[in-house]
């Protein structure tokens, strides 16, 4: 039985004080050849601005987002152009550094370690270069 390497979906959220927060998108991923292209690592020119927002249209799965009356936008890219521009370029910008690492806007869980220094003991470094030496 073989594993079935389907393009992921991302869920896109803001941390709280964020001036986003409470805004949820869910986007598909690409498929690698896909994101070669589009950052140009196939050799070609990459994506502009444009083309990455139409990408993240077409990517995108659903949403939270409401106009001013409290009408669901679609999830389209006639929906984006509704929407309030910051609030998008923050979501595809979200979706690419998701794409390739870590959402800067996730909050870590709670069980994340603290990031406290190592127990190991530090190398000298004169120690280090005579051990390289020899």
């Amino acid at each position: 039985m073989g594993y079935k390497a389907g393009v992921r979906t991302i869920t896109i959220q803001f941390a709280e004080g964020h001036q986003y927060y409470g805004a949820e998108a869910r986007v598909r991923g690409m498929t690698l050849g896909e994101y070669w292209a589009a950052t140009g690592l196939d050799g070609g020119e990459g994506e502009d601005t444009a083309a990455s927002m139409d990408r993240f249209s077409q990517r995108l799965v659903s949403w939270n987002l409401e106009d001013d009356d409290g009408k669901p936008i679609p999830a389209t890219a006639e929906g984006m152009q509704s929407a309030d521009q910051g609030l998008i370029r923050s979501l595809q910008s979200a979706w690419l550094q998701a794409l390739i690492g870590v959402h800067t806007n996730d909050p870590l869980p709670q069980s994340s370690p603290s990031g406290e220094p190592s127990l190991v003991e530090s190398i000298p470094t004169e120690a280090l270069s005579e051990s390289l030496a020899s």
